[in-house]
Order: C-alpha cells, then sequence, then structure tokens
C-alpha cells in the first residue's frame, strides 16, 4: 500500500511540475500528502520510529535526552496530549509538512504562478525525506528546522537563529551545517569574506571529523552509501562550474550551499566514517535542493525551467525505488 501511494505520490509531482498548476498543488498534492503520511504510520512503525515511539513513554532526563531535549522533551509532550502513539506522529508530520510549505512560500516572491513555492514537490518523495519520516526521524525534524533557518537568514536573521538552534536540540549533528550558513549571511562580512571563513571552517570541521565516530549519530543506515552522495555533489558542482564559467561568484550566490558540501563529503569519505557520512549526506542533499530550486524559480523559460524541476524529483527520488534498503520502508 505504502509503496503504491508513494508511485502516485511520485507521478502527481511530475504532472503538477510540468503544468505549473497551484491549484493541483494547494488543492490535490498538498492534502495527498497528508493522505500518504497516515497510510504510511498505519502501516506500522520502522526500526527508528518505534524507537521513538517507545520513547513517548520515557521519564529519563540524563545528559542523552537533555543535549537533544526539544526533540525528546516534545516527543513526550506531544503523546501526553493525545495518549496514542500514530496521532501523536501524524500531528508531528502535520508540523513537518506546515513548515516545508512555508519554506517553499518563501521562494513565491518570484512568481507563485510558476510554482515557485512549491519545494514540497521535490522534497516530498526524495530519499533522504523518505528515510527521514520512515526511520531517523529525529535527524529529519532537526534538518526540516534548520532548513527553516537557511531561508530565513537573508532577511529575519535573528529569526534564523533561533530556528538554527532549536534544530540543533533536536540533533546536534545541525552544527556542521554551519559553514552552509555562514556563506548566506554572516553579520556584516561581505561575500567575499564569507566564502573564505567558511572555507576556512569547513576545513577545520574535516580535520576534527574523526571525532564524530563516536557520536551516537554515527549508526549506519545499512546504504554505506558516502561516496555516492559524494559523487552526486562532485557532479553537480562540475555542472554548476561549467554554467557559471564566466564568473564562478555566481555559483556561490545561486548555489551557496554546494561547494562547501563537497569540502565536508571530502573529507568524511576520506576519513572512512562512511556512517557519518550517510546521516549528513541525506540532510546536506536537503539544503542543495532548495537551492537549486531556488534557483530555477529565477529561469524565465518555462520548460528549462521545469527541466530543472524534474530532473531534481527524479534524481533523488527514484533511488527509493532501486536500493532495497530504503524500499523496504514502503513495502
Amino acid at each position: 500500500m505504502e509503496l503504491t501511494a508513494y508511485i502516485i505520490l511520485l507521478c502527481l509531482s511530475v504532472f503538477i511540475i510540468l503544468t505549473e498548476n497551484q491549484s493541483l498543488y494547494k488543492w490535490i498534492f498538498i492534502p495527498s500528502v497528508m493522505a500518504f503520511m497516515f497510510i504510511v504510520r498505519n502501516e506500522g512503525f520502522d526500526t527508528d520510529i518505534a524507537h521513538y515511539a517507545k520513547q513517548m513513554h520515557a521519564t529519563g532526563t540524563d545528559i542523552y535526552y537533555l543535549r537533544e531535549f526539544i526533540f525528546w522533551f516534545g516527543n513526550r509532550l506531544v503523546y501526553y496530549l493525545f495518549v496514542d502513539e500514530m496521532i501523536a506522529f501524524l500531528f508531528m508530520d502535520l508540523i513537518w509538512i506546515i513548515t516545508i510549505i512555508k519554506v517553499g512560500n518563501r521562494l513565491s516572491s518570484f512568481n507563485k504562478k510558476t510554482l515557485n513555492n512549491a519545494l514540497l514537490l521535490v522534497l516530498m518523495t526524495s530519499f533522504p525525506f523518505v528515510f527521514g519520516y520512515e526511520n531517523i526521524y529525529r535527524q529529519f525534524y532537526a534538518t526540516v528546522f534548520a532548513l527553516l533557518s537557511y531561508s530565513l537568514i537573508d532577511k529575519k536573521y535573528y529569526t534564523s537563529l533561533f530556528f538554527l538552534v532549536i534544530a540543533f536540540f533536536m540533533h546536534n549533528i545541525v552544527a556542521l551545517l554551519l559553514p552552509l550558513f555562514l556563506v548566506k549571511k554572516f553579520y556584516k562580512f561581505n561575500f567575499s569574506d564569507r566564502i573564505q571563513i567558511s572555507l576556512i571552517v569547513s576545513l577545520v570541521f574535516v580535520a576534527s571529523l574523526s571525532i564524530l565516530v563516536k557520536l551516537k549519530s554515527a549508526e549506519q543506515t545499512g546504504l554505506n552509501m558516502g561516496m555516492f552522495y559524494l559523487l552526486i555533489f562532485v557532479l553537480l558542482l562540475l555542472i554548476g562550474l561549467l554554467v557559471f564559467r564566466k564568473n564562478i561568484y555566481i555559483l556561490f550566490e545561486k548555489v551557496p550551499s554546494l561547494f562547501f558540501i563537497v569540502v565536508l563529503m571530502m573529507g568524511l569519505v576520506a576519513l572512512n566514517v562512511d556512517m557519518v557520512a550517510e546521516r549528513l549526506g541525506m540532510m546536506f542533499i536537503v539544503f542543495v535542493i532548495y537551492d537549486l530550486y531556488k534557483y530555477s524559480s529565477e529561469i524565465e523559460s518555462r520548460g528549462v525551467r521545469s527541466l530543472v524541476r524534474i530532473f531534481l524529483l527524479l534524481l533523488f527520488s527514484l533511488p527509493t525505488l532501486f536500493f532495497e534498503s530504503s524500499k523496504q520502508f514502503l513495502m
């Protein structure tokens, strides 16, 4: 049932991107996403989700919970309100769906009629999201709120910092996203200085990444896909360098996350910490999708704009259907 619903959702995304029909997105796709999440939760809890359901009944307050207290205590609070695990998860699902819709709406200043606000179309079926709402829910939740922070940083700097702190106390691994935020905006530093600062911070993180192997967030997802993620990012970077070969600074402006993600992923792969690379790679993909979708909003040609969005959708959604370890969540 889940797999069938997923394929229908993916086909619906393709159709809406091609037609650029705002009404279909608002009145058909968004309700379909909510219906899909009901199917997901009704089919039972997989692996980590079962653990989070168990933690709804926990009462501990040791350091394990305190260092990421917003997720753990929030998880308990939602269960306390509804006294039902499935309803609690559905309520939490509703929160992240609304959050992604709001992130998308911040892109609609270009032209809402061309689906510039429909970021959810590309993200919902992407494998980082599938693994997120089907398995690594805590990291997924932190990623969603970190993305909200990222979308706000240009115009609402202090609000952005607030949500970044919120995300950090959902999952501490969010700290490694710092270079992506610094290049977007950092106090009064100009763009060139921010690039240099972000590069330095990225290299510092790479130099100390071996410590992350000891973190609990280093548990493997079962994919061993660190090198695969790196290849995707390098491919996208090469395409970006080709497109913006006349002025590389434009690439940093349009897709600010990509270069620093490549630096961080190269460090992870070189240090042979694939378990960390898998988790971070999935977080990074969400930010690259956001930047590229935002860039697509500036493309005037409808054909090219739709092609870029279809490329993003299929590049990050089709692996879900072909990799056994990801498809099993939908079975």
